[in-house]
Parts: structure tokens; sequence; C-alpha cells
């Protein structure tokens, strides 16, 4: 019996052609990176050994508009742009989830994609040219097979996973790290002892696929052993065993990552998700060029209005984490869409336009204000603190901007941070034409900045050094979408969960005699520098 679709999920009985192979050509040939992902074992003979019916296969006509309380998303690909030899470039993200959190994460971003891939919509396009591949890694076996990764996109059994996704492969008894972040790092490092390169040689993620990208994205949290410990592990390893040497400029690697929430379960419990956190951080920072923190607080109290539509989130996420996801997932996607028109076809239907942003431009500003007299090589990771707001109002005006702004610096904070601290910011602000046009000429006139940057919100007046705070705006037209949006990081701001994580881990350090205090002792010399980088008090 043929097989149903996995990229549309259309029964043969729908389809214009006889075989999957035809069906793939012919209704995803300008979707190749869904097809490699999900149709491996035929891609090379469909597009490397096939490229001439490649330039024949008619992809599909998208059409659709915006879910009511549906911001801007992403996946079911379109077209992009292609280099002399057929192949894609310029793909935003390669997106890598770490543990159970990671895998989550990933997974709702995965479901969320085939998602908007099943309804035809035309945001589908934007993951496109925004997902170069991804892959999720655990070494916990029991954690990946619940995944919708693992059960509809892939279909693995056990001995699958152990080869494709596993950490630690051979060194423990596949059950995961607890919290324990030093085993995280022990089973970590050995897949790559003696020579050996998981990325090469067994997991389901090439090395190729992953230089393809403007960007590595790690998605995991820093509470328990494996997205604490391992994590930054992979990090470095993505550094010296995968990304091109000799480059000027190194490809980004951003991590985005739960960190443990103000009185929330894991710290009640006590100080061990705090001190993994402060480590975890402090250890990813040393590899990563941004950290964007997520607070399972913020997501949990973040407006319905940035809920993007994941079919299936209840089936495969946990259901304490399945609403967190959901605004976490929306902000991805805007962070995506961020360069989109350089990366979708000029003569696609979504007719995004206005000025954009790559990935290195979230961060890299923000270190030429770091120290002079820091080595490269100790700078920290700059922390992007990230907020997505949204407006439902036909007038626009400056009053109903300051209500934007608000709804997304004060309301849709999706972690906990003060914006008045902040270094600068990076902003986008999107939707629909007729809303943008009378945006534009606030942004033009720089009405929006000195909202941003006025007392409530960035309080770009006040600082102590020379240094100025930096307020860049960017805005898109998207024409589905029915209400305005504004995207946000601020960098470097204070985050008052991060400093009570902080003064916990340094009373320990300083006074106490357990293996745990040891343990924070020896790595120290991470954790400083990354959180003397907090706060505008630390700007020179």
């Amino acid at each position: 019996m043929t097989e149903s679709c996995e990229i549309c999920y259309t029964e043969p009985a729908d389809w214009e052609t006889d075989t999957i192979e035809e069906h793939l050509l012919h209704a995803h040939g300008d979707a190749q990176p869904s097809v490699r992902a999900i149709y491996g074992d035929r891609f090379a003979g469909l597009f490397e050994d096939g490229a001439d019916a490649v330039a024949d296969a008619d992809g599909p006509d998208p059409s659709g508009g915006d879910a009511p309380g549906d911001p801007g998303g992403a996946d079911d690909l379109g077209p992009v742009s292609m280099d002399d030899d057929g192949e894609m470039y310029g793909r935003k993200w390669f997106l890598i989830g770490i543990g159970g959190a990671g895998n989550n994460i990933v997974d709702a971003v995965l479901m969320r994609r085939d998602t908007l891939a099943r309804n035809h919509e035309d945001r589908a396009r934007i993951w496109q040219g925004g997902l170069a591949g991804y892959g999720l890694l655990n070494t916990n076996i029991a954690e990946l097979e619940q995944t919708y990764y693992t059960k509809e996109l892939k279909e693995y059994s056990r001995n699958d996973l152990l080869s494709n996704s596993i950490i630690g492969f051979g060194k423990h008894g596949y059950s995961g790290m607890g919290y324990r972040w030093s085993n995280g790092a022990k089973v970590a490092e050995a897949d790559f002892a003696d020579g050996s390169n998981p990325f090469r040689d067994r997991w389901d993620m090439t090395s190729q696929d992953i230089r393809d990208a403007q960007a590595v994205m790690l998605v995991h949290s820093v509470t328990k052993g494996t997205g604490c410990g391992a994590t930054p592990v992979i990090a470095e390893k993505l550094r010296e065993e995968v990304q091109e040497s000799g480059l000027v400029i190194d490809q980004a690697i951003l991590s985005s990552v739960v960190i443990p929430s103000e009185g929330g379960q894991q710290s009640a419990v006590g100080g061990r998700a705090k001190t993994n956190g402060v480590i975890g951080l402090s250890r990813i920072s040393r590899s990563a060029d941004a950290i964007i923190p997520f607070n399972n607080d913020h997501l949990r109290q973040a407006s319905t209005d940035i809920h993007p539509r994941i079919e299936g989130i209840d089936r495969y996420n946990p259901p304490e984490f399945s609403d967190l996801n959901k605004p976490l997932v929306a902000f991805l996607e805007a962070f995506t869409m961020s360069s989109t028109p350089q990366l979708t076809d000029r003569d696609a239907t979504m007719s995004i336009r206005g000025s954009v942003f790559d990935v290195a431009d979230s961060f890299r500003l923000v270190e030429d204000k770091y120290p002079h007299d820091m080595a490269p090589e100790e700078r920290p990771a700059v922390v992007l603190a990230p907020a997505l707001g949204r407006l439902r109002s036909d007038d626009i005006s400056e009053s109903s901007l300051e209500l934007l702004a608000r709804n997304t610096l004060l309301q849709n904070r999706l972690a906990d941070f003060d914006p008045s601290t902040a270094w600068g910011g990076n902003f986008m602000i999107y939707g629909p034409e007729e809303q943008m046009s009378d945006i534009s000429e606030y942004v033009t006139d720089g009405t929006l900045q000195e909202i941003l940057n006025g007392e409530e919100f960035l309080d770009a007046g006040t600082r102590s050094g020379v240094e100025t705070v930096d307020v860049q705006v960017n805005q898109l037209v998207i024409p589905y979408l029915d209400d305005v949006f504004m995207w946000g990081t601020l960098w470097n701001p204070r985050m008052p969960s991060l400093e009570s994580m902080y003064e916990h881990a340094k009373r320990l350090k300083d006074e106490g005699q357990s293996v745990q205090a040891e343990d924070i002792r020896d790595v120290w010399n991470e954790v400083q520098p990354l959180f003397d980088c907090l706060g505008r008090s630390n700007m020179l």
C-alpha cells in the first residue's frame, strides 16, 4: 500500500501523481529542507541525482489568512534563494533541543510549523527560510520516545534513538542525569573522546546542514543535569568540530534557555536548581554568543494574545508545559521572521517587506560595550531578555504605540528583567499594511524610539558612563495579520531571578563545605564574568 505524505499529510488518492517520489517532486520540489528532514533516505536520489526534475516540479499554491489570536508564524516551506549548485543558503536556524525541556520546546516549534503547513497558511513559508535543520538530543531515552519528533516525524524505534539522539551512547543507562550537571557534562564529553565526533558519525544532524544556517540555536533548561551539563560541552564541540575554521567571523551560537523560576517549584525545593542555573548559564556563556533566558513564571503570565495555535501540543508536551511553551514559540517565530524578506522568493504571495536584521545584529553591537582589556575568549555571551506584545486597535497614534510598548515591556516580558537597566535593545514592529503605513511615520520621525527610551521603559537618559543606550527599531509589513505586534530583546538588563540565583551560589562558594560548594568554587572563574556584565551600572 502506498504511504501517505508526511509533509502535507495527504493520502495517495489526493495526489496528481502515482508514487510518493513523484509526489515529493511535484508538490514539494520547492521545499527541499522538509524533504531532506523527513525523507532523508530518498533525498539524494530525488534532488541530487534528479535535479532536472526539481526544476520542473510545481510547488503548492499556499493560501489562507491569519488565525484569530495568532501572532506571525512559520513553517510549511516555500522557495528560498539558491546558489549555482542548487543548494539553499541563508536559512536562519539550525535548532537543537537538548534534554527534556529542550526536546519539548523544539517539538512545539515543529508542531507549530506543521500546523501552519496543514492549514495552507501563507505564514508557513517563513520557516522555509527559517530552518536549515533540527534535531533532538537527550540522555533519557524514555523522554525521547514520547516526542513528536520521534513518533511522527522520524518514526524511530528505541534502537534508532540510541544511535541518532542519545548523548553518551554506551556510557550510561539512558535514564537521565537527574540534577547532576557534572554527570551531564561527563557523558557529553565521552561522546567526543578519542577523536569521535557524533555530529559526523552518529547524531541525526549533518555538519553541512549546521554550517548552512546563519546560526545554531540550542534550546534547553539549566535546572537539571542534561540541559545544564551537556549543553555547554555540545556548544564547545560545535565550535571545535563542526564549524568551519579560518572564518573571519564565526557562525553564531545562541542559547534559548529556561531558567529556574523565582518562588517556583524548582527553587522552593532548595538550592540545587539555583546553583545549576548559575553554573549552566555561566558555562554556556563561554561558547555561545547570546543567551535568551525564559522564565516559566513569566511565560505563564503572558497574555493569550501571544499564544499561537499549535495542533498536537497537548498530546506531546507535558500538560504543565504546553501552555508555557506557546508564547516561547511565538517569540522564536518572530525572531525567525526578522530576516524573512531576504530569505523568501520575491514572487511569493506573502509580500513581506521592510527593514530586516540578521542574527548577529542582535548581539554584536553590545559586545562593543564590553571592557577593551577583556580578552575575546573571556567575554561572556550577551543576555537577550525576551518580550513580545500585541496591539488590537485600528487606530494608530502615539498613545496606542505607548500602549503597545507597555504591553510588550511590562505585561509580556517572557523573563524577569528590568527594562530601565538594559544596555539597549533591538525591536521589531510588524503588522498589516494599513496599520504599518501609519506606524512607519512614527518610526521614521523617531517617535517610537522616544517612547521606548522613555522613563517608563528603557529610561535611556539615565546612565552613569559615557556609553549610550542604543535602541534599534525595525519594521515589517505582514499582509495576512490582523493586528500589530512588537518583538524585542533587551541587552544585558538586571534580572532579579538571576541575581537571586547568583547570591545563593556565592554564599555557597564562600561558606559551604559540601561537594556542591566545591563544584561551584571550581567553576567560579566562569561565573563571575557573566554576572559582572548584567545591569547598566556595569556598562562603561
